[in-house]
């Protein structure tokens, strides 16, 4: 009895100092998070031969340190394997793949290599080329079998053009040769075409009864503002079609018990900055919300974020790192009538003290540097220290009670001299759209005034009548803001309907519509 007590504590010290359970793909999928694709580097018949440069070493602190848990690395097997049986993979590409996934173990990244360009195989599903498929995950299996837990498999990339009868099959194949040497390491799986969230979900299940599974799919969406660059994307209907892509995969991940990763997503850089900044920053948002990890597809061309050069990064990679569901979002930028820039957003979290406006000038600037700091609750920023001619770059930063640092994504404007006004008015005289439009109970109303005028901003129904008087004299310049609430200055409630703010600032007179719903 004596004994058993005794092997029963050894067993909780083992555990507890040495010891490591199994990792499950939930766990997987909660520590993965933040993740990004080393795409065009191992997939060319020469590494490098892509336009990057061989990996180095340090590549991985500088994803480490930039905040990355998860990295992806697409490899080709195809160059590197002979095309007779037995199939061997040549020693030589076998060490290097080795070499480089050690590289990002050993710092505490989740690691995922696949098959990636075989179009081979997916053009040509024969028995052959089956078989040399099985022998390929046959070789990794055994040659990985005894890395943490930390690196998964993904069987195949996009197998655009098989069917889907063929991609199950060869799912449910590979997967039975993975469980041979690797019987609970977690391995990654996709529908067919160019592995969309509609493939994933209509695709079988390799084996219903292994609990080391993870499904993936790929969005570029929407098409073809992702992959061309034409169009734009932010409206709401734009925001809602992604959300409806996190849903119908949460929805088969739940219905499955089978978590699920976004293993690529991206915009072309050729796609208009601010679109392309709100589709990012979209993604990743959604992201986070559903509990899926995000694998941003970086390639040091048309999708760039690293670069593995100098080892920097460009803005993406604050947004991939630093978005949340609380940051700012609902990014609006305009010129006013004297070329400054005015910042608009909707604010998601007041846990802060403030919100700091951080600004980057030039198109070859890359670092953003503090050039304002409003309230928590504030939603609108003016710049007026701006020139005609040079783009401006903006963003919103603040720090939750514990620490953390939420950004929004980034938007910019290049103000030109377009702006015209009636004749004998002051420039630099501005009434603003009010914020939220539409309210209930309050609303933010701000004007801007550069010359010394007597300045009145009042509130009408749409009969006319005045309903309160806002602000009964300014004189000074500068840019002001005031609050609007549904109870009148009579005391009385307001009822849900059309009003008019209008501001007088000695010959300038311009009116506004708000409206109120209860």
């Amino acid at each position: 009895m004596k004994r058993r007590c005794c092997i029963a504590v050894l067993l909780v010290l083992w555990f507890a100092v040495g010891g490591k359970a199994q990792l499950s793909p939930q766990d997987a999928a909660k520590g993965m998070a933040r993740g990004i694709n080393i795409g065009n580097t191992m997939e060319p018949p020469t590494e490098g031969a892509w336009g990057n440069p061989p990996l180095q070493e340090h590549a991985f602190d500088d994803y480490k340190n930039a905040g990355f848990t998860a990295v992806r690395i697409p490899i080709t097997w195809d160059g590197h394997t002979s095309s007779t049986s037995p199939y061997a993979i040549d020693a030589a590409w076998l060490a290097r793949v080795e070499q480089v996934v050690d590289w990002g173990l050993q710092r505490g990244l989740f690691i995922t290599i696949n098959a990636h360009h075989e179009t081979w195989i997916k053009n040509s599903f024969t028995a052959a080329n089956v078989a040399r498929f099985d022998s390929i995950w046959s070789q990794i299996a055994a040659r990985f079998k005894s890395k943490s837990d930390s690196l998964i498999f993904e069987i195949i990339n996009e197998p655009y053009p098989m069917t889907m009868a063929n991609v199950n099959a060869l799912n449910a194949q590979v997967l039975k040769i993975i469980r041979r040497t690797n019987p609970s390491r977690i391995v990654s799986f996709s529908g067919n075409m160019w592995s969309n969230s509609d493939e994933l979900v209509t695709a079988a299940i390799p084996d219903t009864s292994d609990k080391y599974l993870i499904g993936y799919y790929h969005s570029y969406d929407p098409y073809p503002f992702g992959l061309i660059g034409t169009g734009r994307y932010g409206s709401a209907a734009d925001i809602n079609a992604t959300k409806a892509k996190f849903d119908q995969v949460t929805a088969w991940s739940k219905r499955n018990n089978i978590p699920v990763l976004l293993g690529e997503f991206g915009v072309i850089d050729t796609a208009d900055y601010n679109s392309r900044m709100c589709a990012y920053g979209t993604v990743v948002d959604q992201s986070l919300s559903h509990g899926v990890p995000s694998f941003a597809w970086d390639d040091g061309g048309w999708f760039p974020v690293y670069n593995r050069i100098t080892g920097g990064f460009n803005e993406i990679k604050d947004i991939l790192i630093h978005m949340y569901p609380q940051s700012p979002n609902g990014m609006k930028i305009s010129e006013t009538g004297n070329h400054a820039m005015r910042l608009q957003w909707h604010n998601r979290n007041t846990e802060d003290d403030s919100i700091v406006i951080e600004r980057r000038a030039g198109v070859h600037s890359v670092s953003f540097g503090v050039i304002g700091e409003v309230a928590s609750t504030d939603s609108v920023f003016i710049d007026t220290s701006t020139t005609v001619g040079t783009p401006y770059y903006y963003r919103l930063s603040v720090t939750m009670k514990d620490s953390t640092e939420l950004q929004s994504y980034p938007i910019m404007l290049n103000p030109v001299a377009t702006s015209v006004r009636p004749q004998n008015v002051p420039v630099g005289f501005e009434l603003y759209d009010n914020y939220p439009n539409p309210f209930n109970p309050t609303t933010k109303i701000q004007f801007s005034i550069a010359d010394r005028q007597l300045t009145i901003v009042k509130v009408y129904d749409v009969l006319g009548r005045e309903v309160v008087t806002l602000v009964n004299e300014v004189k000074e310049p500068g840019t002001y803001t005031v609050e609007f609430s549904a109870k009148g200055g009579d005391g009385s409630n307001l009822a849900s309907g059309v009003y008019f703010y209008r501001l007088q600032a000695g010959s300038f007179v311009e009116t506004k519509k708000l409206l109120l719903l209860k």
